[in-house]
């Protein structure tokens, strides 16, 4: 059996010129390098762009009809309670709502049932839309308001409810030399009325002031 060792193809260097390499040897040199370089390279943490969008929410109020108070009186209050059903359902729609019941049965009939909800949400930078009877319902009238409210999702906005709560104090702060509010209230205090009074003393009356056409 004849075998033949064949020498490798390496090019002969010739005097006076440069030796030069192959083109395989080059490119098998530049993916190492690419490798190499890859492994080393720490990988940057992916952008996050948030959505920038409006969403809005739709709040109704009505006051129960009474002597005790004035036409005006009515119409006041019960935009104020529109208004403030619309903050609680915006509020809804960005946190959620906690919601705690209570319900006693005594001889297969319910004697008292009550409801607390909580909501505690940044709500900075939401506006009015419109406030307007509802005349369609010929019952309601023109004491039943309607309010719409809107707030703009910026990213600031996001940053701000998911921080901490001194950075949402922060974000609360109107004006930089001024203390931030405390983020932490109590609940408000509820005290009750007897509905048999009818004395001018059982009552308190509104006190209305500080509102623009805004």
């Amino acid at each position: 059996m004849n075998i033949k060792y064949l020498k490798p193809a390496f090019a002969t260097p010739v005097p006076g010129k440069l030796a030069t390499r192959t083109p395989s040897l080059t490119i098998a040199g530049l993916v190492v390098s690419l490798l190499m370089t890859a492994c080393t390279t720490a990988k940057a943490p992916p952008t996050v762009f948030l959505p920038h969008k409006t969403i809005s929410a739709i709040g109704y109020g009505t006051v129960e009809k009474s002597d005790r108070y004035s036409r005006s009186q009515i119409k006041l209050m019960a935009m104020r309670a529109s208004k403030m059903d619309a903050y609680r359902s915006l509020a809804e729609q960005l946190n959620g709502i906690q919601l705690r019941g209570q319900t006693a049965v005594e001889n297969m009939q319910v004697t008292h049932d009550s409801y607390q909800v909580y909501l505690n949400a940044y709500l900075r930078g939401a506006r009015v839309k419109r406030t307007s009877p509802i005349g369609s319902d010929i019952y309601a009238g023109d004491d039943t308001f309607e309010t719409v409210v809107e707030l703009d999702l910026t990213p600031r906005f996001y940053e701000c409810i998911n921080g901490s709560s001194e950075l949402i104090n922060q974000c609360l702060q109107q004006n930089p030399e001024s203390p931030a509010p405390s983020f932490d209230q109590n609940p408000p205090k509820v005290s009750s009325i007897n509905p048999g009074c009818n004395a001018i003393d059982c009552y308190s009356y509104p006190n209305t002031k500080g509102f623009n056409r805004k």
